[in-house]
């Protein structure tokens, strides 16, 4: 069974307790997780730069099966399949996770990894050049930043799991703004409800540490 998660809502707290790991490992790899506008990223921002000579940001949003046109494509060509659409709609199967698991190996074993088919924020195309570079014989702390990292096999990956926890208006709220398309954002919604909610209602509890985020978008 596992450990209920140990409650965190202050910034240095967390960042103590990650400093405190990375002193018995030469590379610790930290799971930063939560539904998409919890503040993972900014958390992020904030351990880096509270740590900044050892601290490295690794971003799961780079890792994609499908350019955004071809998931679109597939989502809408299985669309009346009822068998085979939530497969395709599905956000936790976009991710590409063999290439995470093999680029979180790099970094473990060489401390780099070069990925050259990583998802374009700008374009929606799988043609951009991702790599992580870790310092050379220190110890260093690596934040996986990503919504569905606490499921089997991939919370074995980590050696520790961070469940970012936010209020949901907060987090709809800043999804608005992201969108800025009220469809696209209805859209988003209809995904976090039908896939989202059900994945954190099972696996929230898996999660290390809980961090209580409630800072303005």
């Amino acid at each position: 069974m596992h450990n209920t998660p140990k409650q965190i809502t202050d910034l240095d707290t967390l960042t103590a307790r990650l400093r405190e790991k990375t002193r018995h490992n030469d590379i610790t790899i930290v799971a930063v997780c939560g539904f998409a506008g919890a503040g993972k990223t900014t958390l992020c921002r904030s351990i880096l730069e509270a740590l900044s000579d050892t601290a490295y940001h690794f971003e799961c949003d780079r890792f994609s099966r499908y350019s955004f046109k071809e998931r679109e494509k597939r989502i809408a060509e299985q669309i009346a399949d009822i068998d085979t659409c939530a497969d395709e709609e599905n956000p936790r199967h976009w991710y590409d996770w063999n290439e995470i698991e093999k680029a979180l190996d790099g970094l473990r074993k060489q401390r780099r990894f070069d990925f050259c088919r990583a998802w374009n924020p700008a374009s929606g195309e799988l043609n951009a050049h991702y790599a992580l570079h870790l310092g050379e014989d220190e110890p260093d702390l690596v934040l996986c930043d990503g919504i569905f990292l606490l499921h089997e096999p991939v919370r074995d990956w980590f050696d520790a799991t961070i469940y970012v926890d936010c209020p949901a208006p907060l987090r709809h709220s800043r999804g608005l703004q992201r969108a800025k398309d009220p469809e696209r954002h209805a859209y988003m919604m209809h995904l976090e409800r039908t896939y989202c909610e059900p994945y954190f209602r099972e696996f929230s509890s898996c999660a290390d540490d809980v961090y209580k985020s409630d800072a303005s978008p």
